[in-house]
């Protein structure tokens, strides 16, 4: 069976809070096709075993958010050796 294999790079153009900036809809759809046509310009060159780009995107107020990064447990699994003392 073939193993499927995908490069995802993740990006987040921000406003920062405060800003006094009306950022209308087209403006934010011309942004999304400008970045998506210099990924899909680029892909090619940089990355040539790729038949396909999947761009997602989207707009919206970020009221609230987070993002934890809890370490786990050690575990003979999950660890990796270190080296062997002489």
């Amino acid at each position: 069976m073939d193993t499927p294999r995908v490069l995802r790079l993740s990006f987040e153009i921000r406003i920062p809070p405060g800003l006094k900036a009306n950022v209308h809809g087209n403006r934010v759809e011309a942004a999304v096709a400008a970045f998506t046509g210099a990924v899909q310009g680029l892909a090619g060159s940089v990355f040539p075993w790729a038949d396909r780009i999947v761009a997602r995107h989207s707009w919206s107020y970020e009221w609230f958010s987070g993002q934890d990064d809890l370490p786990l447990p050690a575990t003979e699994r999950n660890t990796v050796p270190g080296p062997v003392a002489s």
